[in-house]
């Protein structure tokens, strides 16, 4: 009689543990992409002499990632969730996003069936979340394949740190969002405190059936200020992220604020799908500069097969105004303007193994003076166009 009561107190202990990870999970997951890429002219600055370059190259189809996704069930339709995401260099090892330990993403927050979902840490806006999906650098392009100088932040050349997040599905096929990203600095006048180097911004997507629409809006204040050699507050919404080589517009000069707006519609057919996107981004600059952007992009794509899958996407980019002298870096007058052709090609070896090609062409129009494929680099002096064209290998684990 003592054997058979001992023996079912252990089976209760142990079973009490297993009821609980039944109900929480933790899942560990990456991306790994690795190829050669080719370019007919790279250069080190925009004002530098530029060269054809062989190189081996990383993430370019998917940046490479390690990350944790978690979720504990609370009880009535309540979850705790989080989630913690680091970007790496698959030729080196290294830390992605500024060394950054969890560069790409990391929350902690709430999830309500009933309710929608809240969320607080690094994040991404919802023209990431809701928009890119139906461009063709996501689609089936590479990260090279995004709009000049990422003006419009749909590949996230920076995440927002300090950031609330809020989603909510009223209606079946919907969602709207809204984000607020706090500045961290204490109140004070002339630009200083609250409002310095914050964000906000909202977003809709709907899909129904083969129709997917898709809308975002966030507006930045005093963004440069995050940069680590010239702002004044490092540790707000946008970290250092905002002087890459290639963003072109951002290093012109000291941005006071941003404005983006995008809106996006798609539709799918049998193994075809067609996607139509535009931005339009403000910039205002320190001397009362100003700058707009406008971005067109129609992408197509179409599955051969199941293991196939090819795609053409075209991008005219259009800009307005800031003859400043820091606009001389990018353009002579105030009107610049870019062509870019992006093209991809997938074969799927297996459900998470994959070979994929992409090509990525771009021209500078009107007052343009200057060409600089995403990430990739500037094409150097004198430089009117930019061809890269890239080979790989993609695993996801």
């Amino acid at each position: 009689m003592k054997t058979a009561v001992c023996t079912a107190a252990v089976a209760c202990a142990l079973a009490a543990p297993l009821t609980v990870h039944a109900q929480s999970s933790v899942t560990l997951y990456g991306i790994i992409d690795t190829g050669i890429a080719w370019t007919n002219t790279v250069a080190s600055s925009i004002k530098a002499q530029g060269a054809s370059r062989w190189s081996m190259a990383t993430g370019w189809g998917s940046g490479d990632r390690l990350g944790f996704l978690g979720r504990e069930d609370l009880g009535g339709g309540l979850s705790a969730v989080f989630q913690l995401e680091a970007g790496f260099s698959g030729l080196n090892g290294t830390s992605s996003q500024g060394g950054r330990l969890f560069g790409r993403q990391a929350y902690v927050g709430l999830s309500s069936k009933q309710y929608g979902k809240l969320t607080l840490g690094r994040q991404y806006d919802y023209t990431f979340d809701y928009v890119a999906p139906l461009m063709a650098w996501l689609q089936f392009g590479s990260i090279y394949g995004a709009h000049i100088g990422d003006v419009d932040d749909s590949f996230q050349t920076f995440r927002l740190n300090n950031s609330v997040k809020y989603e909510v599905s009223p209606l079946a096929g919907l969602k709207l969002g809204a984000l607020y990203a706090f500045s961290n600095q204490a109140g004070g006048g002339a630009g200083q405190g609250f409002a310095n180097n914050r964000a906000y911004g909202f977003g809709l997507d709907y899909l129904r059936g083969p129709l997917h629409v898709v809308a975002s809006y966030l507006q930045l204040n005093n963004p440069s200020a995050g940069i680590a050699s010239s702002g004044n507050n490092p540790n707000g919404a946008i970290g250092d992220e905002y002087s890459g080589s290639t963003s072109i517009f951002y290093n012109a000069g000291f941005v006071e604020r941003q404005r983006i707006s995008a809106l996006g519609a798609g539709y799918s057919f049998g193994a075809a799908a067609v996607n139509l996107v535009v931005t339009d981004t403000r910039l205002v600059y320190r001397g009362g500069h100003s700058l707009r952007v406008d971005n067109y992009e129609i992408n197509g794509r179409y599955n051969f097969t199941p293991v196939l899958i090819a795609g053409v996407g075209y991008i005219f980019t259009d800009g307005h105004g800031y003859t400043g002298s820091g606009a001389t870096s990018f353009a002579t007058g105030d009107r610049p303007r870019w062509h870019q052709v992006d093209a991809g090609i997938t074969y799927l070896l297996s459900k998470r193994t994959d070979l994929h090609m992409s090509m990525v062409y771009q021209r500078r129009a009107g007052d343009a003076s200057t060409v600089a494929i995403n990430f990739f680099g500037p094409a150097g002096a004198g430089r009117s166009s930019q061809i890269a064209v890239l080979a790989g290998l993609r695993h996801r684990f």
